[in-house]
């Protein structure tokens, strides 16, 4: 199998000659009666004295010039910021308007239940509200990446936002229930199952890193807790999703189980698209290769597209994160039920106006494409001055 066609980068002069002296170094010494083998070893020990010799002069210099760089690229970067706005500084609007129409209706939710849920020491109202809080965090570190150009980092938090909503899911559905009472304070509790996890993790390799040692008194401390905790709900806790354990007949369910329980297992290859971007496996390392024309790209920096289907995945997160909090409660709220009923009308209206957004670019950045060297100038200058729709 052939490897695509790239852009190509030039020539390295600075290596040709470092290899050109190489080889007549290695020429003398073996005409000078040296074996062979032994040459290149000589040639390469002063290789590598030649550049140790040349990093300070080299990172002097970078320091030197590193200001007119930094201009250089900062007025790029502007540019580039200017002409993702034109494109989808609307879509992007709106996105963040949602945002805080979402972060406020959970503000007014915990400020109005927040004194009762305290007083009767409510698991359940505690468990969900904090995720709906780091909900709203993420959905705003989607809409971060998204404006400046990097869809990709968007989608590796959507799969974040994608978890918190599942999660929140199995805990109202199936912790209001006789057989599941305990469910949001397994949650809360299994906190000190992973913390003794890492504590013990941190602990093998803290020599290694040059760090402190954790006291044995509090890794002592650290076990004894989490054996407790076994004890109390069974050796299955220990596990990842061990707080759910025994939910819908599971023993020890895995994440995927828990969104076919919820019913959004439909989102499953959202969830592994978005997976590529975190791991390093080899399917994420193709997704970051683009094409334009003829020429395949691997992506180093921001880009004017594919910002629709990150941002429609976390609306829609976002959307469930709402629903589920505010139908939490037995005191319900007209006034919240009202405003998230008018969070999914502008949910649905930023949807589509992403992808027609994205649908446009697509378009626009493929012919702009063909074009001549002077017309893609033109073009460049003239879409910063007027919006496209």
């Amino acid at each position: 199998m052939k490897l695509p066609k790239r852009r190509g980068h030039g020539h390295h002069d600075f290596d040709q000659d470092m290899l050109a002296m190489m080889a007549e170094g290695i020429d003398k010494l073996t005409a000078a009666g040296m074996g062979e083998d032994e040459a290149h070893k000589v040639a390469a020990d002063a290789w590598v004295q030649a550049t140790d010799a040349q990093a300070p002069a080299v990172a002097a210099q970078l320091r030197r010039t590193a200001p007119k760089m930094l201009r250089r690229r900062h007025r790029g970067g502007k540019l580039f910021r200017r002409a993702l706005k034109v494109y989808w500084g609307r879509p992007l609007d709106l996105y963040l308007a949602t945002w805080v129409g979402a972060h406020d209706a959970g503000e007014r939710f915990d400020s109005r239940l927040a004194a009762q849920a305290e007083e009767r020491q409510d698991y359940h109202f505690e468990v969900l509200t904090g995720l709906y809080a780091r909900a709203c965090r993420t959905a705003l570190e989607v809409h971060h990446d998204l404006a400046g150009g990097f869809p990709m980092a968007a989608l590796a938090r959507c799969r974040t936002l994608h978890e918190i909503a599942v999660i929140m899911l199995v805990l109202a559905e199936f912790g209001e229930t006789a057989e599941h009472a305990d469910l949001a304070e397994r949650f809360y509790l299994h906190d000190l199952v992973l913390n003794a996890k890492d504590a013990k993790t941190y602990q093998e390799h803290c020599d290694e890193l040059g760090s402190e040692p954790l006291a044995d008194e509090e890794i002592t401390e650290l076990e004894q807790a989490r054996q407790e905790l076994l004890t109390r709900f069974g050796t299955d806790y220990k596990e990842s999703y061990g707080w759910a354990s025994g939910v819908g007949g599971l023993r020890r369910p895995n994440f995927a189980q828990l969104e076919k329980l919820v019913k959004v297992a439909h989102l499953r290859g959202h969830y592994s698209w978005a997976s590529h971007e975190i791991h390093a496996d080899a399917r994420g390392a193709q997704l970051n290769v683009f094409e334009r024309g003829d020429i395949l790209y691997k992506q180093t920096g921001p880009m004017l597209f594919d910002l629709a289907e990150p941002a429609t995945w976390a609306l829609a997160s976002l959307e469930l994160c709402v629903t589920t909090l505010l139908h939490s409660t037995d005191d319900v709220s007209a006034l919240e039920m009202t405003g998230s009923k008018a969070l999914q009308h502008l949910i649905v209206d930023a949807k589509e106006m992403f992808e027609q957004t994205e649908a446009y670019v697509e378009e626009m950045e493929n012919r702009v494409h063909l074009w001549p060297r002077w017309r893609r100038e033109l073009w460049t200058r003239w879409r910063l001055l007027v919006q496209p729709f």
